[in-house]
């Protein structure tokens, strides 16, 4: 429409400055999000080329997928017993429905836009996690919750965001497009970024593209010589990641075998010491549970702290699991000497949160962590204010509603109410604040949806991998990001997750196929 009236490609520049701005939004705010994705489908209903829409449609089946998770969410409303949230919840997930929609009835993206594109997104993520890094190890002081190093979005979300910049980067290298030291900087920055943030899903996205991308170069690469480089460079990668990991699970897990017997009975004040054998929990290569008096630990204990031992430390941790893990960590024993050897710094970190003497924020102290909670999961132990505890009985949840709603779910209405339900009905410990979703997108709209659900969002992301003649470096990349991201956290269910998903699907499904751009440049020139 405005093309027409201006006599300029007006709606080009539009949907160019619509992407710019979701583009810095993902990286830095909500609402630059909302702006972006209203602007998209704005320009796009401005436009108004329905006869192209039309024919687009026709042969998107991409975009039947979209409808079909769209319009079964509205048909499950009427077996939802709370309408309002339902179409509240459709509501919030209108860019995941919106972007891909509008793009993928238009224009093929053109490879120059996904180009500029990637460069103000990686310029983005350079400064806003150079901000990140800087305001968590030099402006906030004490101990702080890793959660916190992602000052603009969810730290989740931003570390799915921070793991496409490493990998748009290598493609940007490949495609030989913009300065090469730039994109060398972003690699390795970006990459330290990602190992200090400690987020698993982090973790998990970049091995997976690490392996996919040393697989794509391997194979790109006809030189023999350099194969047999590549090769032999990934084995002593992976031999190396393997030996670090396995020598940091051994000094958590190596101890010596303690046996009863050799154990002191009584403390110096002649109290008799708890001894739970049977009970493996470790601190720091240390068994917890061993040489343990609280009633001279909790006297003592009170006489140092202002935090009493049966309280909560400022993360509404209970202090006596603090106390007895961080000497445990130290091979003290809990007991009141135990107690006295304890230093003033000691205190005020066991006060802040912590639970042993190494730097929580140290990659070694995250693997631990894990560990500890898994045997604490093993002996049934309290799951709150642990993470994998958390989400493992999150999944427990999940999959019990799964079973009890396998073929039509609850309705998306009913998805907070149901959850709650099985809460109870199951005697989670989980306390009310913690009782969330399955972490899982692909469980979580079983739920909502019914078994169709998971179908459909696995079929948006597969179909295209099929119906592309060409499918470059950077389409696999953001396949394997968006397709593992859903296996470890609800990403249809927050503003930004929709968004990301929404824009980066919509600019790999919907760019310009360079075979058909070809095709067309041929017959041009033979005509």
């Amino acid at each position: 429409m405005f093309d027409k009236w201006l006599k300029i490609p007006a709606h080009y520049y539009l949907r160019l400055t619509a992407f710019v701005i979701l583009t810095v939004g993902i990286c830095l705010h909500n609402t630059l999000m909302s702006i972006g994705a209203i602007w998209v489908i704005s320009n796009w209903l401005i436009e108004a080329d329905f006869k192209n829409y039309w024919q687009k449609f026709k042969q998107s089946p991409t975009i039947w997928f979209l409808l079909g998770i769209l319009v079964l969410g509205l048909f499950s409303l009427l077996w939802s017993d709370d309408v309002a949230y339902g179409a509240k919840d459709l509501g919030r997930k209108m860019p995941f429905f919106a972007i891909p929609f509008a793009v993928g009835l238009g224009k093929p993206v053109e490879k120059k836009i996904i180009y500029f594109l990637l460069y103000v997104f990686i310029g983005i993520l350079l400064l806003t996690s150079s901000i990140n890094y800087y305001r968590f190890f030099h402006v906030l002081e004490g101990q702080h919750d890793l959660r916190e190093m992602s000052y603009f979005i969810s730290h989740v979300r931003f570390s799915v965001v921070v793991v496409i910049g490493v990998f748009a980067s290598i493609y940007l290298l490949i495609k030989r497009k913009g300065p090469k030291v730039l994109w060398v900087i972003s690699i390795i920055w970006l990459s330290y970024y990602t190992f200090q943030a400690q987020i698993l899903n982090g973790y998990v996205i970049f091995v997976v593209l690490l392996i996919f991308s040393i697989g794509y170069l391997f194979k790109k690469l006809k030189s023999v010589k350099w194969k047999v480089i590549v090769a032999s460079g990934s084995l002593l990668v992976a031999f190396s990641a393997v030996w670090v990991l396995s020598s940091i699970i051994s000094t958590y897990s190596s101890h010596e075998e303690v046996k009863l017997e050799d154990l002191d009975l009584l403390t110096e004040n002649g109290r008799p010491y708890l001894h739970e054998l049977e009970m493996r929990q470790r601190e720091n290569g240390h068994l917890v549970w061993i040489y343990l008096q609280q009633e001279e630990v909790e006297s003592e204990w009170n006489k140092r702290s202002k935090f009493e031992y049966m309280s909560k430390d400022e993360h509404e941790q209970p202090m006596f699991g603090n106390i007895i893990r961080y000497m445990t960590s130290m091979n003290l024993r809990k007991d009141s000497v135990g107690v006295w050897a304890l230093s003033e710094t000691d205190i005020q970190k066991i006060e802040n949160g912590a639970t042993s003497i190494q730097n929580k924020l140290t990659f070694t102290a995250k693997v631990h962590e894990f560990m500890h909670q898994y045997e604490l999961y093993e002996s049934g132990g309290d799951p709150n204010n642990h993470s994998l505890l958390q989400r493992l009985e999150h999944l427990k949840i999940a999959k019990a509603i799964v079973q009890d709603h396998f073929f039509f779910g609850v309705g998306i209405g009913d998805v907070p109410a149901v959850f709650n339900q099985q809460y109870e009905h199951s005697g989670s410990q989980l306390q009310d604040q913690r009782r969330m979703r399955s972490h899982n997108q692909y469980l979580t709209i079983w739920i909502s949806h019914g078994i169709l659900g998971p179908i459909l969002l696995l079929g948006m992301l597969i179909f295209p991998l099929f119906k592309r003649k060409s499918k470059d470096y950077f389409h696999w990349v953001i396949f394997l990001t968006l397709l593992f991201s859903l296996f470890f956290q609800d990403m249809l269910e927050t503003q930004a997750g929709v968004s990301i998903f929404g824009f980066f699907y919509a600019l790999t499904v919907y760019k310009e196929d360079e075979s058909s751009r070809n095709s067309e440049i041929k017959s041009v020139s033979e005509d």
